[in-house]
């Protein structure tokens, strides 16, 4: 069975996510590894927190005990939101538990290796977490797995993904994507895909790219109720932006490619933007892994 690995590092907000794995791995009908990670040689170092002046020692220690106190209790924690998931939800896919001391990069890369088929969950805030004490500088992995990425709003549960907005730039791997899309879908009827591009330019050339892709992808995509849409905006943020102001899709789609369309999407302060301002899940897929 394909596999779905709920990565958490913090226990802030853990019952909404853990639900959410819960909920997202039986629509897709995929095994659910939960796993609480974190890298207690790593956070010794004292790189894991920004200076903050003369309280730099105090900080960090009241970070590091706060961290190694919720990692000591996530087991019990995890296991009192899954029972309390089961007894509103009997019916469920597999799944196991674990914790552990390392880093989150080999224990995704490990996932992998063993699960094979791995879609990797995260929440925005760990991605992005910080105390008060200071700003956690945690390595962002997302650009540095082989699998996707689905971003999850840690404040609510998301239910399921029916509906998907998928951005594009015309990359070559878009199709592959959209395909893994259908995958994640087996099984599912009204599910309905949307392709968007922000049309920077008017002339006949950009018009005819976009007409060509939309060709393509009727022709490439099949079992999606499949849409299309386009923005006039200065850049592809500010057409999904504005697009999503009246458009609700369960999920927002892009590609993270080596250069080009959104290349630094997750190295910039947009990125925490988009993960904590749609509101909605965000699925990443990568230029390398899909070649």
């Amino acid at each position: 069975m394909k596999t779905n690995l709920l990565l958490l590092d913090t226990s802030k907000n853990m019952e909404p996510l853990i639900f959410s794995g819960f909920n997202l791995s039986n629509q897709q009908q995929r095994k659910l590894k939960i796993s609480y990670v974190l890298d207690f040689n790593w956070m010794g170092s004292g790189a894991f927190i920004e200076p903050t002046g003369s309280n730099i020692d105090a900080s960090l220690r009241v970070a590091e005990k706060t961290l190694r106190k919720d990692f000591e209790q996530a087991r019990t924690e995890m296991q009192s939101i899954v029972a309390k998931y089961l007894e509103l939800h009997p019916q469920n896919v597999p799944y196991e538990l674990d914790v552990v001391e390392n880093d989150r990069l080999s224990v995704v890369n490990k996932t992998i290796e063993e699960e094979k088929d791995v879609l990797l969950l995260m929440s925005n805030y760990n991605s992005y977490s910080g105390l008060d004490t200071g700003a956690i500088n945690y390595p962002n992995i997302i650009d540095k797995v082989a699998c996707p990425v689905l971003i999850l709003p840690d404040d609510t549960p998301t239910a399921g993904i029916n509906t998907y907005l998928y951005a594009t730039a015309f990359h070559p791997e878009d199709f592959k994507a959209m395909r893994h899309l259908k995958e994640l879908t087996e099984g599912l009827s009204q599910c309905s895909l949307t392709v968007f591009h922000n049309l920077e330019s008017t002339n006949f050339e950009s018009i005819l790219k976009w007409t060509g892709f939309k060709t393509m992808t009727k022709e490439s995509i099949e079992g999606f109720q499949l849409n299309f849409a386009h923005s006039h905006e200065k850049n592809v943020r500010e057409g999904l932006k504005k697009y999503l102001e009246d458009e609700k899709p369960d999920v927002l789609v892009i590609m993270k490619e080596t250069k080009g369309f959104l290349a630094d999407l997750f190295s910039s302060s947009e990125t925490h933007y988009v993960l904590t301002h749609f509101k909605r899940p965000v699925l990443v897929y990568h230029e390398e892994n899909l070649k």
